[in-house]
């Protein structure tokens, strides 16, 4: 039987010790490039760029500073090796050596700590932590600065001119990722605004069910919670909420807002709404973590007997979004006065859905309910 044994290794010491800090500068640059496709959670994919960075310059520990521009200060997004210190430092942005790059623009490489006349010790010791050497390198947004970046203390060596030119690159990146991060915010504010406005004018058509579609998100999301749903799903839960009944712009105002029963055919055209809201999301070019949107909203009217629309599903082909959803929107439509009749109290209607459990709706998503509204236990009794 033949052994492998793995090549040994004849470079020199010094130069295998290049080339392995070499490989370790790779492995940053690639989760940098990851961060800046990847920009949901700055705070998480700021740190770890930066365990990444300490890892790279085998340092003792890295930290990355922001500007607050309304208080003039430098603070801590993220201070890799001080977890167990204050979350948050804060520091006068014309203060100590981090506030000299802030303001020049220009990196440093500082071999000794104690000889610099900026270094700020009584903040180091502050933080429990006082380094003897470190780089620091301006996070550039193209001309102005937007932070820094700080390594501090390699354990084996010195830091030398080209760690600091790597670090610069390093804090190209970490711009970049924090621009594009600055931006998916701004663009997910402005689909907020949209999706709230367009909500509140639909809902706005008829005064009776002027906030109907802001309850039953908030119900959904209640749900939601308690059935202990993810960040991302709560988010989809809540902008379902908002736009479920967007197909009813093209239902007549005269079936929308009538005083009596609607009639068969009237009915017939207010439920055709679901199918009209599934359509009209369809053309929405929505984010990844909202992708299946439209039919999440339209199956809000979907029953687990089939006997719901706009498609007739049954059981599992109703997704636990939509059966959230569907408990959510009946619990609000009952407790709301509407044109025809009184709005039924909190125990009426969860009594009616109780009666509309399993065969109509989610057993789990009513229980599911009451335990948000402080009515009942969770987990719910088998």
């Amino acid at each position: 039987m033949t052994t492998l044994h793995a090549p040994t290794d004849t470079r020199e010491p010094r130069l295998r010790h290049g080339a392995d800090r070499r490989d370790r500068w790779l492995a940053v640059l690639m989760q940098v490039s990851r961060a800046i496709g990847s920009v949901r959670d700055s705070r998480a994919l700021m740190q770890a760029i930066m365990e990444q960075v300490t890892h790279a310059f085998d340092a003792d520990r890295s930290s990355l500073y922001l500007y607050d521009h309304d208080r003039s200060e430098l603070w801590t997004r993220v201070a890799q090796g001080l977890e167990d210190r204050p979350r948050e430092i804060r520091v006068p942005s014309d203060h100590g050596l981090c506030g000299r790059v802030f303001a020049t623009h220009q990196p440093l490489r500082i071999a000794d700590t104690f000889n610099e006349p900026d270094f700020d010790r009584r903040l180091a010791e502050r933080t429990g932590y006082v380094p003897h050497s470190m780089l620091i390198a301006p996070v550039l947004q193209k001309d102005r600065c937007v932070g820094v970046l700080q390594v501090m203390d390699r354990r084996i060596g010195h830091f030398t001119d080209e760690d600091l030119a790597f670090l610069e690159a390093v804090a190209v990146q970490v711009a970049i990722s924090l621009e594009n991060a600055a931006l998916y915010q701004a663009q997910r504010r402005q689909f907020r605004s949209f999706v709230e406005s367009l909500s509140a004018a639909l809902d706005a058509r008829d005064p009776l069910t002027a906030i109907h579609s802001v309850n039953v998100a908030n119900y959904a999301m209640g749900i939601g919670t308690i059935l202990g749903l993810k960040d991302s799903d709560l988010e989809r839960l809540r902008i379902a909420g908002l736009v479920h009944d967007v197909g009813k712009i093209g239902v007549p105002e005269a079936v929308l807002t009538k005083a009596g029963r609607l009639t068969r055919e009237e009915f017939d055209e207010m439920k055709r709404h679901a199918a009209q809201s599934r359509q009209i999301l369809s053309k929405i070019e929505f984010s990844d973590e909202l992708n299946g949107l439209d039919f999440i909203a339209a199956a809000h009217h979907e029953k687990l007997d089939g006997s719901g629309y706009p498609d007739g599903l049954k059981g599992d082909e109703i997704p636990l979004l939509a059966r959230i959803l569907c408990v959510a929107d009946i619990y609000d439509a009952l407790t709301q006065t509407r044109h025809y009749r009184q709005g039924m109290t909190m125990h009426e209607a969860l009594k009616q859905l109780d009666e509309m459990a399993p065969h109509q709706v989610d057993r789990n998503c009513v229980a599911a309910l009451k335990a948000f509204l402080g009515c009942g236990p969770w987990p719910a009794p088998e």
